[in-house]
Formats: C-alpha cells, structure tokens, sequence
C-alpha cells in the first residue's frame, strides 16, 4: 500500500523515495511505472542519483551529461548496484553505473562530471525569474490514461502544471513530493521527469497513437547548469515514423530560464 502523503507536509521531511536495505536498494511503490515495476525516470533517478552522491563526496564537480539504457523493468526491492570510476583526475570524471536484479543486468547509466574554472566575460547563473509555475494550470490526466493507469506509480510523485510558452511551446512543469534520495541530487531529479517527455507527446495530442505502447529504449541528458529551485520544466516534441521508431527531443527550465535538453528513443509497438 502507498503512503499517504500530508498535503502541509514537508517535502524534505518525508522519507526518500529509495532507500538502502543492507546490501540492496528498495523503492515506494510511486517509483513504478504503468505496467509494473521500474521504468525510466525511477531508474534514472535510482542509477544517476547514486553516482552524484559519489562525485559529492569525491570532489568531481558538477554533473553535465548523463547517459541511461534501459534493459528490463526493475522490480522495487532487491536491487544491487556496481558503481565504477572510468576515469578520475584533471577536471573531468566519467562514472558507470550497473543496477542488477535477480541475477541479471537491468540497467545501465554512465555521468560525466566537470570541475567549475572562473572565466572572466561569460555569464553566471541567472538571478531574473522568468517563469512563474504556481501560477500555472494543474495538469489533468486525460480519459484514456486514467483507465490503463489506476495504481499508484511515478506521476504521483510530482505535482505537474501544463502550459504554453511564449514561444508557443506547450511545456509541463514538476514539482516533487519528496525525494528520490536522503542526498540532494539535483541532476537525477531533472533527469526523472525529463524521462516522461514521450508520454506528454501523446497526452498532449488528446488520443492514443496508432501503437500499443512507447517504451524508451534509452535517455540521455545534457545541463549547461545546475537547476536552481523546486520546479522543472520540460518542453517536449515527438518524431514517431512507421518503421517503429521513435525519438522524443525536450528542452529543459527550472524557474530562470533554460538549463539544458533531452533526447530519448521511443520503441514503438505494433497495434
């Protein structure tokens, strides 16, 4: 059963969305996805958070890139992880990081993480807010989702407003209920709900496309700089072709303006 979450409740007093037992990660159920178990923004989260709280502890600097395939659905217990350096020193780090389940590889992430330098004539973070997402409509589950979605899974851990950009870019904004880890990781944060840009190309259109499902076969993440505040926006266009494949391309905010972009490709499924 799911824990009710007190709506004057802390964010940051909850308990995390994963935590350790023993040897092995566990997760709430809100970390699964519509078909059972583990998709992509869980993973996420789970695989990228686990190598932002290495780089913390080693020094490494800021995440800039992240990269997550995705093999299997990962059950939301008994799941170990195998975190390795590839390449430590200088300014840049590359992380890998395997999740295992049941005697088999089930996901695969890599990180690239890069030392700040002070370059005179470039600009800092932004201090100008830009957009206002308290002030945005709630996002409401259309018909056809709700029915093929009744248990508690990954969208129930976001508060989600819809709106429409002044470029005219239809965008969805995230705020979390509580956190992915007892760590602030930031990166997998943003990466999670940048997962779900290819589910926003079908709500957005109003009906289900000619397919029986879109499962990503993989996310990849870029940031030019560290999201600042609660909320993130995802702005988010599809490319579907008949051949089966699919590729979701997504522009990422947080409340100052743009920090980075997504992409994913999408498996689609015969009908």
């Amino acid at each position: 059963m799911s824990e009710t979450i007190p709506m004057n409740a802390s964010r940051t007093a909850l308990s995390s969305v994963f935590h350790r037992d023993g040897e092995v990660w566990c997760a709430l159920p809100e970390a699964q996805g519509p078909f059972g178990g583990m998709h992509g923004g869980a993973v996420a989260a789970l695989a990228v958070g686990e190598m932002e709280t290495m780089a913390a502890g080693k020094g490494w600097g800021a995440l800039v890139s992240a990269n997550l395939y995705l093999l299997r659905p990962l059950p939301l217990d008994g799941i170990s992880s195998k975190v390795t350096p590839v390449r430590e020193g200088g300014r840049v780090a590359v992380v890998e990081n395997e999740l295992w389940a049941g005697g088999k590889l089930q996901a695969k992430a890599s990180a690239c993480f890069q030392k700040p330098v002070e370059i005179d004539g470039l600009p800092g973070a932004p201090e100008s807010v830009v957009f206002e997402p308290e002030n945005f409509s709630k996002w409401e589950r259309p018909v056809f989702f709700k029915q093929a979605n009744s248990g508690p899974g990954f969208l129930d851990l976001c508060d989600i407003r819809d709106t429409t950009h002044d470029d005219g870019t239809r965008a969805k904004w995230f705020r979390l209920k509580r956190p992915f880890h007892d760590a602030p990781t930031p990166f997998s944060r943003v990466m999670a709900v940048a997962d779900v840009s290819t589910l926003f190309t079908v709500t957005d259109a109003g009906e289900r496309p000619n397919a029986a499902g879109w499962p990503n076969a993989d996310l990849a993440l870029h940031l030019a700089r560290d999201p600042t505040g609660e909320w993130i926006g995802v702005a988010q266009r599809g490319d579907w072709r008949g051949d089966g494949r699919g590729l979701t391309e997504s522009e990422i905010f947080d409340v100052y303006g743009r920090i980075g972009r997504s992409c994913q490709s999408a498996v689609l499924l015969a009908p």
